[in-house]
């Protein structure tokens, strides 16, 4: 185990992240950047090991110290309109970054089926967050209330309508919510944060699950400061087009979906749909049969190119 060499990781990415914060062990660094009390745009929080890692649908995501990299980045943007393909687009971040993965749909990442990463995003109040920080260092110690604009902040200011309870659960937000393209103006509407944990030197008996794999056990490299700052970069990149909505993110994403042209079932929540996946929308949602649907869990039926 190589321990992550932070002043690397921090000179690489001064002009893409505002914070970097490194802690050797933490229960979940999404938990820990959605509770933080003054935080800022940008802030990436990085760690050696989790031992209350939180996966989609409540599964939890735990491996030995120094055998991932973990992390989560937190960003305030101005609308949630299209919030259902963010995690898509951090699972792109990572096949931008590793040899031979592609994406089941909506974001695991896998390579010849088998998973790599474990990806979470999570909305809330935006509470006290600093907007518009200074892509330099900044410590925690600077942000202060003081530095806040409590116009941009106040919760009682955050439009309701946008942050309800009942659509953004905090515990997780749904890979697939889907919400139509909007341009928007406004203040923030939530702290979001993105959460990753790629397997990097996992024995094959360490592996949480059978039908997963690690980049060690796939001949692929193993330094987790080279990864740390590879990935990272290709997420401030995908997360921009997104912020943006760039059309080339999903006609990126289509690229090395490896669920289009699979036969599939998919568990939605209405009940099993069995059909051919015929494409993904710019919106996220998959079309299954012909028919587009927002949630659900893909299982594929037979290897890809057979």
């Amino acid at each position: 185990m190589t321990a992550l060499d932070m002043d690397r990781i921090r000179e690489a990415l001064s002009e893409d992240f505002a914070v970097i914060d490194y802690t050797e062990s933490t229960g979940s660094t999404n938990t820990d950047l959605m509770q933080a009390e003054k935080v800022a745009d940008g802030t990436v929080l990085l760690t050696n090991e989790q031992v209350a890692g939180k996966g989609r649908l409540g599964r939890q995501w735990v491996s030995p110290a120094g055998s991932q990299l973990i992390f989560s980045a937190l960003i305030l943007p101005d609308s949630l309109d299209h919030l259902g393909t963010l995690p898509l687009a951090a699972g792109l971040a990572v096949t931008d970054s590793v040899k031979k993965a592609v994406l089941k749909w909506p974001n695991d990442v896998q390579i010849d089926g088998k998973k790599l990463c474990g990806i979470l995003a999570e909305a809330g109040p935006v509470g006290e967050a600093l907007k518009s920080a200074p892509k330099t260092e900044v410590s925690k110690a600077e942000i202060n209330k003081a530095e806040v604009n409590k116009a941009e902040v106040n919760k009682a200011e955050i439009n309701k309508a946008e942050i309800n309870k009942a659509e953004i659960n905090k515990a997780e937000v749904n890979k697939a919510e889907v919400a139509p393209k909007t341009q928007s103006v406004n203040p923030p509407s939530a702290r979001v944060v993105v959460g990753m944990g790629i397997n990097v030197t996992l024995t094959r008996e360490e592996l949480p699950i059978e039908a997963a794999t690690s980049l060690a056990l796939e001949g692929l490299e193993t330094d987790r400061t080279k990864l740390a700052i590879t990935v990272l970069k290709n997420l401030r990149h995908r997360i921009t087009q997104w912020e943006q909505q760039d059309p080339q993110l999903m006609a990126d994403y289509r690229k090395v979906c490896s669920s289009i042209g699979q036969e599939v079932r998919l568990e939605a929540p209405t009940g099993d749909v069995i059909g051919t996946v015929e494409g993904v929308a710019d919106d996220g949602r998959i079309n299954v049969g012909g028919e587009y649907y927002s949630a659900g869990d893909v299982i594929h039926l037979r290897p890809a190119g057979q």
